[in-house]
């Protein structure tokens, strides 16, 4: 029961913190005119936001519940450029502490595999800090390991408790956590991609060493639909919209291929678009690959 307890208090205190990870992003793309973000700039925040959603789920998915989802925040935190970049430098450096401090934990309970994938969470919120810095025109890779400011996670309520009640100097709000439709409404089709969990992984190998599942195959011809979906003009995120997908109408596919980062993107008479973000119906596994 003990053990219970502590992974139930590590995983809530997880799914707090992106919770209000995914609350931050949200707001900061609203504003992203306000606070100058360049389009580049808003594609990035947009894979944080959808990568902070996909950990809170992940979370949950695993016991996890937040122990908040409205937050309190520094006045003119989305206008003030200055003041975005400060504050997101420092939280994203209290979540990769905070994770470690639960790798720490893990590893002291006897759960490698929960250990390791607190790990993969650190990778990816160090890279959000990194990128976060560059945009205030601070040295991104500036470290040469990340601080060690928590022991336990138990620690972090106390610096994190003003984003949860508003005492701190100068707080506003609260801020509600959007939701996840309105989140995967505003990411698009840009978003990041699902990878293994360690904990998911049951075979002692690594994906790279792992036969990938083969595309079940459905019946008749390869369609997609969606909402609100964009089209783009080739294969990437990097190519201009040239329509969208609004109505769920079918549209029969007539070609994949597979961009630089790993996702599919499936050809379409008007364009192409991306594999995760669409209903997909029919025989995908026969279509010709580009």
């Amino acid at each position: 029961m003990y053990l219970v307890r502590v992974k139930a208090t590590i995983l809530n205190l997880a799914a707090t913190a992106e919770t209000f990870a995914c609350t931050h992003y949200y707001n900061v793309l609203q504003n992203a005119d306000a606070l100058s973000l360049t389009s580049s700039e808003v594609s990035q925040v947009k894979a944080f936001l959808d990568s902070e959603l996909k950990h809170k789920n992940f979370l949950e998915a695993n016991g996890a519940e937040a122990l908040a989802t409205e937050f309190y925040v520094p006045e003119n935190l989305f206008t003030d450029r200055a003041l975005f970049v400060a504050t997101s430098n420092t939280a994203e450096n209290w979540f990769v502490a905070a994770y470690m401090a639960a790798t720490r934990r893990f590893a002291e309970l006897g759960e490698p595999l929960l250990a390791a994938t607190t790990a993969q969470l650190v990778g990816v919120e160090s890279e959000h800090q990194a990128l976060i810095r560059l945009m205030g025109g601070l040295q991104p890779s500036f470290q040469t390991l990340k601080e060690l400011l928590f022991y336990n996670t138990s620690e972090v309520g106390a610096v994190f408790q003003p984003f949860l009640d508003g005492s701190g100097k100068g707080f506003v709000g609260p801020a509600p956590f959007p939701g996840d439709a309105a989140i995967n409404e505003l990411v698009g089709d840009e978003g990041v991609a699902n990878v293994t969990p360690f904990i998911n992984l049951t075979s002692g190998s690594g994906t790279m060493e792992s036969t990938p599942e083969a595309m079940p195959a459905g019946e008749g011809a390869c369609t997609v639909s969606g909402n609100n979906t964009n089209v783009r003009s080739g294969a990437g995120t990097n190519f201009d919209v040239v329509g969208q997908l609004s109505d769920g109408s079918p549209q029969e596919v007539i070609g994949q291929t597979r961009d630089g980062n790993g996702f599919t993107w499936y050809q379409i008479e008007m364009g192409y678009v991306r594999s995760d973000v669409v209903q997909v119906a029919g025989n995908c596994a026969a279509v010709p690959i580009n």
